[in-house]
């Protein structure tokens, strides 16, 4: 047999060099992907700015009616839905110098929705928080307040300001457009603010009871820490008509009564709000 001789072969120097230069050219590329990668942490972006809150100071949103007489002091109020009474009762009680606010609420489908003066305004509404949206050029959308159901819608009136709050069935973006772009107001020559409506949304009448509440055109007086005061045009006001919460979710004593077609609801310290029921008297006027 004939024999094999083993020789042993070793790769050429110029192929060892030529795989260095392809192995050296593949590693530089990814050794500039590796290096060129930041490996910090990245910032947050920056918040985005709010609207400064501290611009709305609270401010008394209410009107303060010239009062004639001395002992005996008289005002003449207009009512939300424009309707005008005479209010007479005894100087001390000081029912002007306590402020006057409107009271109203709207029928939109088979919900209605309470428009409510704010006692301190724009204040009391921007403390659930930044404004939302603009619904329209007098209306804005703002968040539920602590311990509040709904969303508000903010309405601008001249100097006035009214909330309605978005409950206890939320509106449809749809619907919140149609309730911004159908309640009107209108200032009166002596300050009062009245409300008009166009369809589908309805102002509900004088003694329109809904929910176990009054919930037509009322006038408010005084609140915050002082005594509060409610005055309803009532039809056939009985001691058995309903009683805004307005007046009986509030501390302290409240007491009723029914001056004629009126029915006068007050509530605070006992020998104040049994003495304005007793006392107050109450006259309509034509419009």
């Amino acid at each position: 047999m004939a024999g094999f001789d083993v020789i042993e072969q070793r790769p050429s120097r110029r192929r060892w060099i030529a795989g260095a230069v392809v192995a050296l050219a593949v590693a530089i590329p990814v050794a500039g992907v590796l290096f060129s990668r930041d490996t910090r942490t990245p910032e947050p972006p920056s918040p985005t700015p709010l609207p400064e809150l501290s611009t709305f100071r609270p401010a008394a949103n209410m009107v303060h009616p010239e009062e004639t007489g001395e002992e005996v002091r008289t005002i003449r109020v207009v009512f939300p839905d424009g309707s005008r009474a005479r209010i007479s009762y005894p100087a001390d009680l000081g029912l002007a110098e306590l402020g006057v606010r409107p009271y109203a609420s709207v029928l939109m489908g088979t919900a209605f929705r309470e428009l409510i003066a704010p006692y301190q305004g724009d204040a009391e509404v921007v403390a659930g928080g930044p404004m939302i949206r603009r619904l329209t050029p007098e209306v804005t959308l703002w968040p539920r307040q602590v311990g509040g159901g709904g969303q508000i819608l903010l309405y601008g009136f001249d100097d006035w300001r009214i909330a309605v709050r978005d409950q206890p069935m939320p509106l449809t973006f749809e619907e919140r457009l149609v309730l911004a772009e159908s309640v009107h107001g209108e200032v009166t020559p002596e300050g009062f603010l009245t409300f008009r409506t166009d369809p589908p949304v309805k102002l509900l009448e004088p003694g329109r009871v809904m929910a176990g509440q009054p919930v037509g055109p009322q006038l408010w007086i005084g609140g915050g820490i002082g005594p509060l005061l409610v005055i309803s045009p009532m039809p056939g006001c009985d001691p058995g008509s309903r009683v805004s919460p307005a007046v009986t979710r509030r501390s302290g004593a409240f007491a009723v009564a029914c001056k004629g077609d009126y029915q006068v609801a007050a509530s605070g310290r006992r020998d104040y709000v049994q003495r304005a029921v007793d006392v107050i008297r109450i006259r309509p006027e034509s419009r």
